[in-house]
């Protein structure tokens, strides 16, 4: 397995800058490189004209270069402009970018893979034109030439999946060859017909300034492919600082290949023609070898051989763009795949580090390619300038962000320059009449916007499956995209529209000729003229006004565009500044949440010691009436400031989510005694009578959390008993509604108060936090207003409502709706882990009975000591977590009955050492009871014990009564 990885490596690493060059150059020339010498360049430019057109528009190209050269050196992946697009500018342009470059690179494919048929019509004749056969726009489509393409696009498909690492070297093989063919053709050809032949210069017509600019428009298809070579940057064998002088040097050499071409098609004519103005012209009446300019002059000049050698070269060039385009294509694939903008299928790779899955994709689709036709080819290879000039722009783009980063004036021009270039070769060939030279044809604006609209279908789908929020932050971007779909639709409607103008006119003409001709009237030269321009004057005419509302449609195409994006920005930037402010205010939630846990056990820490200590002193019997009336009143505040804090802290946890019921089996009548019980003797010294009342239950058994409900009880009777004067009445009454009565039941709660009531404008938000009614009747009765806004919290929690019906002098009424489901009550058991709760008691000794008292805290550790020396337990004390564990670890087996922890320690904390005693081998040891005694007192701390393995929590400050019921459960002493 390991040598298989080494070789893998190893072989990924396989491009030495000869390679490098051969991909580039190999990618660069293809079929017509052969073939648009004489159908393109001649009747554009001439010779002379050509040659100075491909040089300019070399160091056009050579500006784009500078650009990926750059971006090359800096991010070394094999997407290449995908890859730039995605470090510098995001996603959604690295997108575009890849659609741009695929469809560039797939079309050449298929043009060059049905080249080979068209290789064999001019040189073997009919002899692949057998089998089935049809047209489609005029080009005839034979079995025999689909199959050799087919054979073609299979061989070189199985060549890059299974002899990847080999590809480099192939491609400089091949391109030595093409190199070596043409140049002894050319020299030869040059040197028998001499200088003489290259003359008239230039074409006719236009200046010689437009031939030059209409050649240079074209460039950007001319030189598609030289930048292949960044798809393969992980396999460089050299610097990638260094790929600048690689591509340099594709570039010029195709430069050359192109004039040498040019050149080659003009240096010799058939007989009959006088020079290569007459021959070109006369191209589209020729077949064989004649019809192919550049195959013509090298049978003249070395008759068979030259034929022979011209069709090496061409072979050899059509192998090195199938094999670099395939590279290129797949490679691209498998980045994307890795950014997981296409399946994750397509980044598998082969043994041989070839992306397999990718490669024979590629493959699958342009099977039935060929079928279509060589036009049909066409109309997808038209589309490349355009589509190629959008990846060179946006890489350019990429170059002038960094450079703007890195304040680097010399790349700010070449990415500015590299920008403009591309983006004249984007509109030139989109404008029609504007040159015909570089103008798309009818069928390739639908073309164009087919595959416009197919990008944007595959970016929808891409945005759904975007689970990191990657996708669809740029909306300029495609504004340009809808804008390119629209008015490449547009073209197209008023393409079709002219070219059914146009023929419907010369139908009308032959018409009116026929018609002349039947009534006698003899129709000479001169009236044909004057009818022929005043036909062209009208199609003119025509033409211009299909122009015109074609823009002004555009137009408003594009301000309804604009405006709709316009738009949706500013909600994408409202949602995000919202995001933003969520964020903050989580934040803030989750700072308060941290400050109040810290403020919660920093506050009731020395809470424990005033109260403790307070409890303590009122024990004593020695202590004088004025004192005990100090110590009762610091006692009653101490109560109250405890109660306010957990009323906040309450509030808080409410406010952030964080509370959630937790159902026990509940006796309610039991609870309803109990809250009966805990305010009778308040209620009988102030003189109210105070009745509970629950004969109207009859399932009184249920799932209920326990604590909580017992909150709203409180917080409704002690706020009736809070407002209701001397003598007044309160009546508590609990009634069952309704449910089945197996599994659920149904109950309505009525506190009703004889007080002094509330107006209708306080009643409304008594239920709102920290409200409270600002009158003299009130104003010196103590409250935080949070104990309504947190009963009519839980019992939303519990899926019930809750109605005030209330008026100034009237007293109030509290009616609290709520279902509960049934359940058996299950009895306490030793082993129940026990959270404190408020319960009266006697304080029954545990004499006998040793516990470890577990705390840091000097004046905690001796205020415990003391109630529980008092409570007759033997004490033994530990400073932290650690201690504990030792004391444990030395002490013998069943000499601690149990152990008092507390949570928040130095070295170790509470919920450590009850883990690391709970792991202890001996079962006596591991088997002592452990109860949390901390000022860490939420629910999740109640958890947070139960998990660590302790059997109870009790909530400092020390309430001695539920302590003492606390370590009698645990105990298993009873209550």
């Amino acid at each position: 397995m390991d040598s298989k990885k080494n070789v893998t490596a190893d072989t990924m690493r396989s491009v030495s800058r000869l390679d490098a060059w051969a991909l580039s150059l190999g990618c660069i020339l293809g079929w017509g490189s052969f073939v648009m010498p004489g159908t393109t360049f001649l009747p554009t430019a001439g010779p002379a004209g050509t040659a100075i057109a491909i040089s300019l528009g070399a160091l056009v190209v050579l500006v784009i270069a500078v650009n990926f050269s750059v971006m090359l050196a800096h991010h070394h992946d094999d997407g290449g402009a995908f890859s730039y697009a995605r470090h510098i500018l995001g996603h959604d342009y690295a997108f575009l970018c890849a659609w741009a470059l695929g469809l560039a690179y797939v079309a050449l494919i298929w043009a060059n893979a049905t080249a080979f048929a068209l290789i064999g019509r001019y040189l073997l004749g009919t002899t692949f034109q057998w089998g089935w056969h049809y047209s489609i726009s005029g080009f005839d489509v034979y079995l025999g030439e689909v199959c050799l393409a087919l054979i073609v696009l299979v061989f070189f498909a199985m060549l890059s999946l299974y002899a990847d690492y080999a590809v480099p070297k192939l491609q400089t093989i091949l391109v030595l060859l093409l190199l070596i063919c043409i140049g002894v053709i050319f020299v030869i050809a040059l040197s028998k017909a001499g200088t003489d032949p290259l003359l008239p210069a230039f074409a006719r017509g236009r200046s010689h300034s437009m031939q030059i600019f209409g050649i240079v428009a074209l460039v950007p298809w001319a030189f598609v492919g030289f930048e292949s070579i960044a798809h393969s940057a992980s396999g460089f064998q050299f610097p990638t600082k260094r790929n600048w002088s690689v591509m340099l040097a594709a570039i010029a050499t195709g430069a050359l290949v192109y004039i040498m071409l040019t050149c080659l098609a003009a240096c010799s004519v058939p007989d009959g023609y006088g020079n290569w103005q007459e021959y070109i012209a006369d191209l589209n009446n020729l077949t064989g070898i004649a019809g192919l300019p550049t195959f013509y002059a090298a049978q003249a000049a070395l008759g068979k051989t030259g034929l022979i050698l011209l069709t090496v070269a061409v072979l050899a060039t059509l192998s090195t763009s199938m094999l670099g385009f395939f590279r290129a294509t797949s490679r691209l694939s498998s980045a994307m795949a890795k950014e997981q903008l296409l399946p994750a299928w397509f980044a598998k790779r082969a043994p041989n580090g070839a992306p397999r899955n990718a490669i024979l994709f590629i493959m699958a689709i342009s099977l039935p390619i060929p079928f279509l036709g060589r036009t049909a080819i066409g109309w997808l290879t038209d589309v490349t300038t355009v589509s190629v000039s959008i990846a060179y722009c946006i890489t350019s783009a990429c170059c002038w962000v960094m450079a703007r980063r890195m304040n680097n004036h010399f790349l700010l021009c070449t990415g500015f320059l590299g920008m403009t270039v591309s983006g004249v070769s984007f509109l030139f060939p989109l404008i029609p009449n504007l040159y015909s030279l570089g103008a798309l044809s009818t069928e390739s604006y639908l073309v164009l916007a087919l595959w416009s609209i197919s990008g944007f279908i595959f970016f929808r789908l891409m945005v759904r499956r975007d689970q990191e929020n990657r996708l669809g932050k740029s909306t300029s971007i495609w504004i340009m995209m809808i804008f390119l779909i629209f008015f490449s639709a547009a073209m197209w409607m008023k393409q079709t529209t002219d070219q059914k103008t146009t023929a419907v006119i010369a139908a009308i003409d032959t018409f009116h000729e026929q018609e002349l001709q039947q009534l006698g009237i003899k129709h000479d030269d001169d009236l044909h003229v004057r009818e022929d321009a005043f036909l062209e004057q009208k199609m003119d005419e025509i033409r211009g006004l299909l122009l015109r509302n074609s823009a002004v449609l555009l137009l408003l195409i594009v301000i309804s565009l604009a405006t709709m994006f316009s738009i949706l920005s500013s909600m994408l930037r409202r949602e995000k500044s919202l995001s933003i402010q969520k964020a903050h205010a989580e934040e803030r939630n989750r700072a308060k949440t941290v400050f109040l846990f810290n403020m919660s056990h920093d506050i009731r820490t020395p809470m424990n010691a005033i109260i403790g200590y307070t409890g303590l002193a009122l024990k004593l019997q020695d202590v004088s009436d004025v004192m005990r009336s100090y110590l009762e009143k610091i006692d009653s505040s101490s109560h109250h400031l405890l109660a306010l804090i957990n009323d906040v802290l309450e509030m808080s946890r409410i406010e952030s989510g964080k509370m959630e019921l937790e159902p026990v089996p509940t006796n309610l009548v039991t609870m309803m005694d109990e809250m009966r019980n805990m305010f009778s003797a308040q209620m009988e010294a102030k003189g109210i009578i105070y009745s509970v009342d629950t004969s109207g239950i009859s399932n009184t058994q249920v799932l209920c959390d326990h604590p909580r409900f017992n909150r709203v009880l409180l917080n409704l009777i002690s706020n009736a008993y809070k407002f209701t004067p001397e003598k007044g009445q309160i009546t508590v009454t609990l009634l069952q509604t309704g449910g089945d009565g197996e599994k659920r039941a149904c109950y309505e709660l009525h506190v009703k108060d004889s007080g002094i009531g509330m107006d209708s404008a306080f009643a409304k938000k008594i239920f709102e936090p920290f409200e409270r009614e600002r009158t003299s009747t009130v104003s010196g009765i103590q409250g935080t207003g949070l104990g309504m806004a947190i009963t009519k919290s839980i019992i939303d929690l519990m899926d019930g409502s809750i109605e005030v019906i209330t008026a100034p002098g009237q007293g109030t009424e509290f009616i609290v709706r709520f279902c509960l489901e049934t359940q058996k009550l299950v009895p306490d058991s030793p082993d129940t882990f026990v959270a404190d709760t408020p319960k009266e008691t006697t304080q029954t000794g545990f004499h006998g009975k040793r516990v470890l008292l577990v705390e840091d805290m000097a004046v905690n550790r001796e205020l415990a000591n003391l109630i529980l020396t008092d409570l007759g337990f033997a004490v033994d004390m530990a400073e932290d977590g650690r201690q504990a564990v030792d004391k444990v670890a030395q002490s013998a087996p069943g000499y601690f009955d149990i152990i008092l922890m507390d949570i928040q320690m130095p070295n170790m904390n509470g919920y450590e050492a009850s883990q690391a005693i709970r792991a202890m081998a001996e079962a006596k040891k591991s088997h002592i009871p452990i109860v949390a005694m901390t000022a860490n007192a939420f629910t999740e701390d109640v958890q947070a014990a139960h998990e660590a393995g302790m059997n109870g929590h009790i909530a400092k400050p020390l309430d001695i009564p539920v302590m003492t019921t606390t370590l009698k459960k645990v105990l298993g002493m009873g209550a």
